[in-house]
Parts: C-alpha cells; structure tokens; sequence
C-alpha cells in the first residue's frame, strides 16, 4: 500500500508539473527551436549538394548565357547599358575561368586522396576520392563531408590504416591544396599571383565569414580588379598620357 501510495504521488506530481504551463511553454519553445533546426540543416545539406549540379549547368551552358544574359537588363538601349554588359561580361570571364580552375583543383584533391588513401588499405578509398572530386568544389566543406565517412571507415575497419593517419592524409591534403595548388591553379585561370589568392581567402572568410568567404574570395577579388582597372588604372595613365599638339608649319 505504501509503495502504491508514492506510485500514486509521483504520478500526481509529474500530472501536475506536465500541466503546468511553464513547462507547455518550455516544450513549445524546444519543439520550435528543433524544427527551425532541423528545417535549416536540411536546407543547407539540399544546398550544398545542388552546388556541384548548379556549377555542371553553369559551365556547360556558359556560352549560351553570356550570349543572352544581357536581354535581360531593365534598362533602354544607352550607353550606360553598354557599359554595364561590358564590365559585366569581363567578370563573368573571370568567375567562369575561375570555377572552371576549382573543378581542377578539386579533382587533383580527389585523385591524391584517393590514391594515398588505397595505398594505406583503406576500404572504399576510391569511392572516396571520387566523393571529394565532385564535393572539393566547395572549399572545406568537401573535405570535411569526406573526412566523416572516411574516418568512421578506417575506425571500423581491423586490418586498415588508423583514423589518426586517415585525418592526416586529409590535413595534408588540404594544406597542399590551399597553399600550392589552389593559387597556382586557380591563380593563373583568373590572371592573380598565387600570394593574391591566398590573401584573398584570408581577407574575404574575415569579410563575408567562413566558408562563403573562402567560395567568392577569388572571383571578388578579380571583380574587384576589373572595376580598378577599367575606372582608377586606365583613366590614371590616360591622363598622363601627353597630348600631342599638331605642329604648325608657316
């Protein structure tokens, strides 16, 4: 009886505080947080994966857009309007020849994981490697969806390389990846120093922040050129230019 006696509190005290309404409030609260959450995890995950796909469609279909993108400019025939497409489309070389110098990049990643991977007996290195070929076009954020799996593998996994050595082959290649290859190659598609590249990354990531920062750090920076150097550079030595007066003959 007495055992039923504090059955029988208990279940009034949790009736009592599960109909309070601190606690609706609290839970109302927790269930509106977590699906804001959970909405917005799942947005991020679906855009991450719709990058690789936008970029396919982006550049396979460059030539058609740079054709006919100007159409659609809400502006009357001027020569404002021309101005603008042309410094438009200046840019958009640089953003094209930039995206198509990161498919680059990320493939040789790919390819260096994957290989140093399979050397070290890792099971699915090639699945791998091939996962970070289409998701490196995404600075970080393609090694870290990467590394997860391949750390989780090599922790499972009796007879193949550790965890530990799989996350330095990731470091490695990461750091490789940003000081060597990434400026030289993506340096030279868009006409910057590799040391401009770096800069660049370490200057947007603090500007934008993280990962945006470090996607758009190299084609601003090129936009950024263009606009210096058709309004501040071009004008400055066209007014130093000397202007040849006619010489008068009598």
């Amino acid at each position: 009886e007495e055992n039923k006696s504090e059955q029988s509190q208990l279940w009034n005290k949790f009736i009592n505080w599960a109909n309070s309404p601190e606690t609706t409030s609290s839970l109302i609260h927790f269930v509106g947080k977590a699906a804001n959450g959970f909405i917005g995890a799942l947005g991020y995950l679906i855009g991450l994966f719709l990058i690789p796909v936008y970029l396919f469609f982006f550049l396979k279909d460059s030539a058609f857009i740079e054709r006919y993108w100007d159409n659609y400019i809400p502006l009357k025939d001027s020569s404002l309007k021309d101005e603008i497409v042309s410094v438009v489309k200046e840019i958009n070389v640089y953003f094209v020849a930039y995206f198509r110098g990161q498919v680059v990049v990320s493939f040789i990643d790919g390819a260096l994981t994957g290989v140093i991977l399979m050397i070290l007996g890792l099971d699915y290195a090639l699945i791998i490697g091939v996962s970070l070929a289409i998701l490196g076009v995404i600075p970080f954020v393609g090694f870290i969806l990467t590394a997860i799996p391949a750390l989780l593998i090599a922790m499972a996994q009796q007879d193949g390389p550790s965890a530990l050595a799989v996350l330095a082959v990731f470091i490695a290649v990461q750091q490789f990846d940003g000081l060597i290859i990434q400026p030289k190659i993506v340096g030279e598609s868009v006409g910057l120093h590799p040391l401009t590249v770096i800069f660049s990354v370490l200057c947007w990531s603090l500007i934008i922040g993280g990962i945006l920062g470090a996607l758009l750090a190299v084609p601003l920076t090129a936009s950024i050129k263009v606009l210096f150097q058709r309004y501040i550079w071009e004008r400055k030595i066209q007014s130093k230019t000397p202007v040849e007066e006619p010489i008068q003959t009598t």
